[in-house]
């Protein structure tokens, strides 16, 4: 284990905490949490889909909308990302 310096950015890290709680969840909920443009958080989602933490959903009902989520692999680097960075926050507090 250890610190994951791929998620480590801040942008795919915001991308994947919002995405941890959720089954999918919209690019526009993205964007507006977020509070970025839609280029630059179209090239952080596509660089994590390629990495395969997520999978991206592209619908046609009414108008055309994107849901992403995370994968199962993505998930688990998630996880054990907050676990690295629970140690350190516990080695830090003198508690680890």
């Amino acid at each position: 284990m250890g610190i994951d310096e791929f998620l480590h950015t801040p942008a795919r890290l915001n991308i994947c905490s919002l995405l941890a709680p959720a089954q999918w969840v919209t690019f526009t909920f993205l964007r507006e949490s977020i509070g970025t443009s839609d280029s630059a958080l179209s090239k952080q989602v596509t660089a994590l889909e390629q990495a395969g933490y997520v999978e991206v959903r592209k619908e046609r009902a009414v108008r055309r909308q994107t849901s992403i989520r995370l994968t199962e692999q993505g998930r688990a680097r998630f996880e054990d990302y907050l676990a690295s960075l629970e140690q350190l926050v516990a080695r830090a507090r003198g508690t680890a």
